[in-house]
């Protein structure tokens, strides 16, 4: 059995017929009739059935196709991985990522790929997580990493790590009078939200209609950045992940409240659904699994 034979049981199976699957192979129809009968002969079963015109498979010509499939795609994948090693020499990788990933999960793991790979460019394409998952879809970049949980038929996604999501507000806001931080307290006062398409954002408003809350005023806000800006001089409240405000928190320029009725949220990758992942991408994920910590906790 080789993969000639295989690739001809294949061709055959496709067109349903010999000299059909001869001509798209370029072959002769005793050519490929040869291929089919050795395969026969060499594993004892008959694998078609002549039906009219038509040839159709056995029980036995259904499970090789299956694996026939498989192996093939073995070996396609293999020839791509091996000529993708010269593209971890010279290339680049294209990534997609939200903002909080971007500034503070990423930068120990592209550090170390560089460190690693340095002839290889690193494109880090920097989106709110809805955006993140068109450019996955669209073959914009090679994968995604944002928030989960995302909802497009055309992706695929994986858990990577969870993150903890608190309050904050200035040193000088009414809310530091509270110990034990609920969502209704938050609706009192001003929320800062970032802007449409975040998964934090709907995340937010969602519970907020599920308790029938309506937050005293809001205001729209374009990064994670300002939000934490606009909070340390008392302009409001929000909700932002732990992992955001370490510097913060130390210089004691903020204040954060760890909210007991909000469960980690998942950072995941996000792949074309049945997409193939070149070894640059594959390493960098394996470096991300190395270097990042399964759960990022926020140092109150």
């Amino acid at each position: 059995m080789n993969l000639t034979q295989l690739e001809g049981f294949l061709a055959v199976v496709r067109e349903g017929s010999l000299t059909k699957a001869a001509e798209k192979l370029y072959l002769t129809q005793p050519a490929l009739s040869f291929q089919v009968k050795a395969l026969e002969e060499e594993l004892g079963q008959t694998l078609f059935e002549r039906d009219g015109k038509q040839l159709r498979l056995t029980s036995a010509g259904h499970l090789l196709q299956e694996r026939a499939r498989q192996i093939l795609d073995l070996v396609a994948q293999t020839r791509q991985d091996v000529t993708g090693l010269k593209e971890l020499q010279r290339g680049q990788l294209r990534i997609g990522a939200n903002e909080t990933t971007s500034l503070y999960i990423l930068p120990p793991v592209i550090q170390a790929f560089c460190e690693r790979f340095p002839g290889l460019e690193i494109h880090l394409i920097l989106r709110q997580s809805a955006e993140v998952v068109r450019l996955v879809a669209e073959g914009e970049v090679d994968f995604g990493i944002a928030t989960l949980p995302v909802l497009d038929p055309h992706v695929e996604t994986r858990t990577l790590c969870w993150r903890e999501d608190v309050a904050i507000c200035g040193n000088g806001h009414l809310l530091i009078e509270k110990t034990n931080v609920q969502l209704a307290d938050l609706a009192q006062h001003t929320l800062l939200f970032l802007e449409q398409g975040s998964t934090g954002r709907i995340y937010l408003e969602q519970a907020l209609a599920e308790q029938g809350l309506l937050p005293k005023m809001t205001m729209n806000v374009g990064s994670v950045e300002l939000i934490k800006r606009l909070a340390e001089i008392n302009l409001g409240v929000a909700i932002v992940p732990g992992v955001a405000i370490k510097d913060e928190l130390k210089a004691k320029r903020l204040r954060a409240f760890r909210l007991n009725w909000l469960e980690p949220r998942p950072v995941g990758l996000i792949q074309r659904r049945n997409g193939y992942l070149s070894p640059a991408s594959q390493f960098f994920l394996k470096l991300f699994k190395n270097r990042v910590p399964n759960v990022f906790l926020c140092p109150l």
